[in-house]
């Protein structure tokens, strides 16, 4: 008996010095929060409605966005929850003209249900030391949740942008050389009510020396049935079942290849990125018959930039067939599809075009979706721009950008427009110009992470804006921004 107390009380002894000892290898686990506060007041004419024939569209007003990322860490697993907080200054939901903002802040700011999340995901070591899968030794980090496309697919948002459902792994082969795969899930089938729609993305990602980056990429998406307009866009044509793409769309199989590359060397840079997407859709026609249309389009997006003390000169090209106005698209889709932009296509390089300054307008509804499928509706897009830096201090900059772009295809003007999304066409087309915008604005960083951004931009319409009801007028936009980075 005192044989085994004295190895009971040996074995607790052993073990209270162990303890605390293997208690103190554990990491401790840390939280961090990073994110921005936006403070910003917009105002403009004819440029929120999509219909530059009509005038009456105008608007000025101001919104605060806060944009929390939580960051749990433990070791070498963390855990991320992003949120998104919009609120525009009064009753949103009856005197908003352009849209929804989100909540609105009315007096006494008593807000309900305005919080969006935006990630939540956990990331973790899946093979290589300590980790899931410890006997592959070459290290690979995964992500699995809601989560950022951020540079799995591209370097500068060309095919996925946005946020996701699924999960992304890295494998880091060499220092030079990695592969990113993702599992999106785009929607899931729930009752029969829905398709399985989901895509998959491989892209290597290979430093050739230093400064010369390349981003191969493979990407495989289907859908069965009407799925998300941001991977398939719901173009209107009167030969289909429902007259839009969207909802007469019974299987697709698309599949995109290409290469995104970045060069560094002094003070010149390259980025050019060329896609290709072939396919088929099956879609049932006007009359209920099922029909199979070939996919076969591309993206040539190319942008460099060159700089000499405090200015920076920079040019952007952009080429992207279309359908022309008489086309079966029951037959033949011929107009680049990107997986998922969240509007982000183009941003920063103009503030009608695309998103700017103030990123609630501009190049979605104002122009036919330019901001997240690329093209003008079916009819393709070409053009470019040019941007001037010129930073008087490192505090102070001053910037200008011009751009103008085309259709790749006539559209076809005479037959109205909905929503933003134009009719069935009846005739071939009639203009290919959409317009041109300058822009003029500067950066203020007048305390440690803040910044004051303003801008004015002015939108020369082209004809291809025209409408049976008048011609396309001009139109113009001013935005002003505080922003706090944390």
């Amino acid at each position: 008996m005192r044989r085994t107390l004295l190895a009971v009380v040996s074995v607790l002894a052993i073990l209270g010095i162990l303890a605390p000892a293997a208690l103190a290898q554990a990491p401790a686990p840390k939280v961090t929060i990073t994110g921005l506060f936006d403070q910003i007041t917009s105002t403009g004419k004819n440029i929120y409605d999509g219909n530059f024939s009509n005038r009456g569209d105008d608007e000025w007003y101001a919104r605060t966005r806060f944009r929390p990322d939580f960051e749990f860490e433990v070791g070498r697993t963390k855990a991320v929850l992003g949120l998104e907080m919009d609120f525009t200054y009064g009753d949103c939901v009856a005197g908003c003209k352009s849209g929804s903002f989100g909540s609105g802040l009315d007096l006494n700011t008593d807000v309900a249900g305005a919080v969006e999340v935006k990630w939540i995901y956990t990331e973790f070591d899946l093979t290589g030391k300590d980790s899931l899968m410890p006997f592959i030794p070459v290290p690979t980090r995964a992500r699995a949740g809601g989560q950022p496309f951020g540079t799995l697919a591209n370097f500068k948002p060309t095919y996925a942008n946005g946020d996701f459902a699924g999960l992304s792994t890295v494998t880091t082969f060499a220092p030079n050389f990695k592969m990113n795969l993702a599992y999106v899930q785009v929607e899931e089938e729930v009752l029969a009510t829905a398709g399985e729609d989901w895509a998959v993305i491989v892209s290597p990602e290979i430093t050739i020396f230093k400064g010369l980056d390349i981003k191969p990429l493979y990407s495989y998406f289907h859908a069965d049935g009407d799925t998300s307009s941001s991977a398939q866009r719901n173009v209107r044509d009167a030969g289909l079942l429902t007259g839009n793409m969207n909802t007469s769309v019974t299987q697709e199989d698309r599949h995109t290849v290409g290469i995104d590359m970045r060069w560094r060397s002094g003070p010149f840079s390259l980025d050019p990125t060329f896609m290709y997407q072939f396919g088929n859709r099956n879609m049932v026609d006007a009359l209920g018959v099922s029909q199979e249309a070939d996919i076969s389009a591309w993206l040539l997006d190319i942008q460099g930039g060159w700089r000499a003390g405090p200015l920076l000169l920079e040019a952007r090209f952009i080429w992207s067939p279309g359908n022309d106005a008489t086309d079966d698209l029951t037959d033949e889709i011929n107009y680049f599809e990107p997986l998922d932009l969240d509007t982000g296509y183009y941003a920063g390089w103009a503030q009608v075009f695309a998103l700017g300054v103030d990123y609630f307008n501009g190049g979605g509804g104002t122009l036919n979706g330019m901001s997240t499928n690329i093209g003008y509706d079916r009819y393709g897009r070409l053009g470019g721009g040019l941007r001037a830096t010129y930073s008087l201090t490192p505090k102070l900059a001053f910037w200008g950008i011009v751009s103008a772009f085309w259709t790749d295809e006539k559209v076809d003007t005479d037959t109205g427009i909905t929503g933003g999304i134009r009719n069935a066409p009846v005739d071939g087309g009639d203009d290919r110009f959409i317009g041109w915008e300058p822009n003029l604005g500067l950066t203020y960083r007048f305390a440690a992470n803040t910044a004051f951004d303003l801008v004015g931009a002015y939108f020369f319409a082209g004809d291809a804006l025209n409408t049976p009801t008048g011609d396309a007028e001009n139109g113009w936009t001013a935005a002003a921004r505080v922003r706090l980075s944390f």
